[in-house]
């Protein structure tokens, strides 16, 4: 294609013509920010955030600086220092489309080439920021116990100023920091993990009690670590998208990241040296962020799950595709029905618009988030998002007739295969829980539910939740998937 503009800093007043860019100088702007984990969602949320306060003229010290630890980030890095750190935002909604150029990321280090770089990136920072990914913190899912025997872990435990883990390297940051009396700082997950922060504390403390006490009582006196709520859907940038950049908009991107409109963050305002003024660009600051969470998980992370095991069951692999069927979209306009009443009023958040907003994003065709996806590591998704809705409504004496079925559709959905007959893969880590109900036909729900790791104590302190979970799964099993919905969702309403 010809007539390319490449992205750069001096080609910035070229593209401004007919693109959104950076309206503030770069040159001048510091970064006070040490993001580890420079993927697609921290240049899809935390970037932009930076960059709306930069374009509003807010202090020119909190640019990004990027670290990559991972071999995968190589390609990346060399993509983003071809292009002067810029790179463009590809905002999809349906057949809307636009583009943007951001530019808060002020630079980018490969830290398994410049390690040295990467410590002195972070030595004084008033934040150090993370995208590492739920498995990135080395903490079991189930018994909290921190993996202190991954090699590396021992790896970064044995050769301290060679870290190839973000514990070891903020460790080895701390340690500098202790030795020549410099300030705390703020370590900020922004993970999508339950209680993150309270996440990373656990992690960091615990590596570096392996390393010595001191170090672990400076960084419990000298360091804050705020939770907070993300939530953009930021699928993988492919070849088409950028060919559709290309086309569209006459512009070279090496680095692109496609996401939703919709974006949220709700941060605990707890820092240990400064922040930016991050509620000018719509960040909601609270002094606690578990109901906002607790919002989120049951209701959006709820709902994916509400859609996608009858959604794969019955054929679709699609989840815009999936809520634009008449039965699916209901059963989830029902869920969330169920599911509002177990959560509280919050500042600020009208929960009818919310739950109207998942609606509209589930349902943006451009995204195409993909059924699989969803359905994967389902043991821990339902035990997170589905159970404690549950037994919320059942300790209240109300009908958990929708909750029921989600349950039960995930309990058919092992059987795996489709209501053609259609072979399923099934990615979940923590199947083994449910070896005896998979042995036996995916029949008896009372199996399932003994599976402490997901159910906990929930089949003998209701013992009717058992009940109402077994008829679902009759009903799917004799009837099939689409009648057995269309029989739940008359059900719900008439109750």
């Amino acid at each position: 294609m010809k007539n390319l503009t490449a992205l750069r800093n001096t080609l910035l007043a070229q593209l401004r013509s007919r693109i959104e860019c950076p309206s503030y100088d770069r040159s001048r702007t510091t970064p006070g920010v040490a993001h580890i984990g420079v993927g697609g969602f921290n240049r899809s949320h935390l970037a932009v955030y930076l960059d709306d306060l930069l374009s509003q003229g807010d202090s020119k010290r909190w640019g990004e600086s990027g670290i990559g630890l991972l071999e995968g980030d190589r390609k990346l890095h060399e993509a983003l220092t071809g292009q002067d750190c810029l790179y463009g935002l590809l905002l999809m909604d349906n057949s809307d489309v636009s583009y943007r150029v951001i530019g808060s990321l002020i630079r980018h280090v490969y830290a398994p080439t410049a390690r040295a770089d990467a410590l002195e990136s972070m030595a004084s920072r008033g934040i150090v920021s993370l995208t590492v990914t739920e498995g990135g913190y080395f903490i079991d899912d189930t018994t909290h116990k921190f993996f202190d025997d991954h090699p590396d872990i021992r790896r970064d435990l044995e050769q301290p100023d060679q870290p190839g883990t973000w514990l070891g390297l903020v460790a080895e940051s701390c340690v500098r920091r202790m030795n020549n009396g410099g300030a705390g700082f703020t370590l900020l997950s922004c993970d999508n993990v339950q209680e993150n922060g309270a996440t990373a504390r656990k992690a960091l403390l615990s590596f570096a009690e392996l390393r010595n006490s001191s170090l672990r009582q400076w960084i419990e006196r000298n360091v804050s670590f705020p939770n907070s709520m993300v939530d953009r859907i930021t699928p993988r940038t492919t070849d088409e998208n950028r060919a559709e950049i290309a086309r569209k908009f006459g512009v070279e991107d090496l680095a692109p990241v496609v996401c939703e409109p919709f974006r949220q963050w709700v941060l605990e305002d707890s820092f240990a040296a400064g922040r930016p003024a991050w509620e000018r660009a719509g960040v909601q600051m609270t002094s606690d962020v578990a109901p906002y969470e607790k919002m989120k998980m049951r209701l959006l992370n709820g709902g994916h799950s509400t859609v996608g095991y009858a959604a794969d069951l019955l054929g679709y692999s699609d989840i815009a595709e999936s809520v634009g069927d008449r039965d699916l979209r209901a059963l989830l306009q029902r869920f969330m029905a169920e599911v509002r009443p177990t959560l509280s009023p919050l500042p600020g958040i009208d929960l009818d618009e919310y739950s109207n907003s998942i609606l509209n994003r589930f349902s943006n065709a451009a995204i195409r988030d993909q059924v699989a996806r969803i359905c994967s590591d389902g043991c821990a998704k339902i035990a997170k998002f589905i159970v404690p809705s549950l037994r919320d409504r059942l300790s209240a004496g109300l009908s958990p007739g929708i909750l029921s079925f989600v349950i039960a559709s995930w309990l058919h959905y092992l059987r795996g295969f489709d209501e053609n007959r259609r072979e399923m893969t099934i990615a979940d880590s923590g199947l083994a829980c449910l070896n005896d109900f998979r042995e036996q036909g995916c029949a008896d729900a009372r199996l399932a539910l003994e599976a402490r790791a997901v159910f906990g104590d929930l089949a003998a302190t209701y013992p009717q939740a058992t009940a109402a979970i077994q008829s679902c799964l009759d009903h799917l099993r004799s009837q099939g998937v689409r009648a057995a919905i269309e029989r739940t969702l008359e059900a719900s309403r008439a109750a």
